[in-house]
C-alpha cells in the first residue's frame, strides 16, 4: 500500500476538487445502479497492482457500497469544504463480513483493514510543529499540493481492542481510532456510528485543536488486503455530517 498520506492525496490526481461550498455528502442510497454517486470517486495508485472492488448494491434492507479486497487496495474519496463547527457529527453505517488474515495495523507489513472511514482535515501549516510542517511541505512539493495535513480514520480492525488510538504505520499525521474489533466475536451485522469530530480531533491532534477546529476537506473509505495478500469484505452505508 502507498503511505497513507500519499494515498489520500490521490484525490487531486483523480480530478476531484476540494472546492465544495457546503457539507452535502452524496448518499449511496441515492444510486440507481452499481456506480458510486458523484462526487464519490475510486482512487488507485500507480503502484497498486490489484484494486479493491467497490459497487453499490442491496444488502440486508440497505442500499450500500460493497467492498471486496483480494490482495488489493483502492480508496474511495468524497471532496468537501465543511465547517465542522456547524456540522460536527459524523454519521455512518458499516458491517464487516471478512477480515484480512494476519493483519496488524501497528506494522507496515500488516497494514490492512476490513473497513475504514476517514476524515481529511484542512489544517493551516502554521498550526503544525516545525518538523511536521516541513514533512507536509515536502510531501506537497513531491506528490500533491493538496496533501492533507491531518487525518482521522475510524477502523473496524481484526484484533485491536475498540477504543484504542494508534498512529498510522506510515505517518503520525494519520491517527486511527478502533471503533469495532473482530476480537469481540460480534456476528456480522450493520452498526450505525455517530462521532463528534470536534472531540475526536482534539484527542487526536491536541496541538492543532488549540488553535480552533479546522475544516473537513474530504471523506474517504477503504477496505484493503494488499500487504497481507489475503481477502477482506465489508459494506458501507450512507455517510454524512450533521448538526448536533
Amino acid at each position: 500500500m502507498l503511505p497513507a498520506l500519499l494515498a489520500l492525496s490521490l484525490l487531486a490526481a483523480a480530478g476531484a476538487s476540494l472546492a465544495a461550498t457546503e457539507p452535502k455528502v452524496a448518499l449511496f442510497s441515492s444510486a440507481s445502479g452499481p456506480e458510486l454517486p458523484a462526487p464519490w470517486r475510486i482512487v488507485t495508485g500507480p503502484k497498486d497492482a490489484r484494486h479493491t472492488r467497490y459497487a453499490v448494491a442491496e444488502h440486508d434492507g440497505r442500499t450500500a457500497v460493497r467492498a471486496d479486497a483480494d490482495a488489493s487496495y483502492a480508496i474511495v474519496i468524497h471532496p468537501l469544504n465543511a465547517e465542522i463547527g456547524a456540522h460536527p457529527i459524523l454519521r455512518f453505517a458499516w458491517r464487516v463480513d471478512r477480515f484480512p488474515e494476519h493483519s496488524d495495523l501497528t506494522s507496515r507489513a500488516g497494514d490492512d483493514v476490513a473497513a475504514k472511514v476517514c476524515v481529511l482535515f484542512d489544517v493551516p501549516l502554521e498550526r503544525l510543529s516545525v518538523v511536521d510542517r516541513t514533512k507536509i511541505q515536502l510531501g506537497r512539493a513531491l506528490f500533491d499540493p493538496q496533501l492533507p495535513a491531518s487525518t482521522i480514520c475510524y477502523v473496524w480492525d481484526r484484533t485491536l481492542p475498540a477504543g484504542r488510538w494508534i498512529n498510522s504505520a506510515y505517518t503520525d499525521r494519520v491517527r486511527l481510532l478502533v471503533l469495532r474489533s473482530g476480537a469481540s466475536g460480534e456476528p456480522s451485522r450493520w452498526i450505525d456510528e455517530r462521532r463528534d469530530l470536534r472531540a475526536d480531533f482534539a484527542q487526536a491532534f491536541p496541538r492543532e485543536a488549540a488553535f480552533g477546529q479546522p475544516k473537513a476537506a474530504a471523506l474517504a473509505l477503504a477496505t484493503d488486503a494488499d500487504n497481507t495478500k489475503s481477502k477482506a469484505s465489508a459494506w458501507y452505508g450512507d455517510i454524512g455530517l450533521a448538526a448536533e
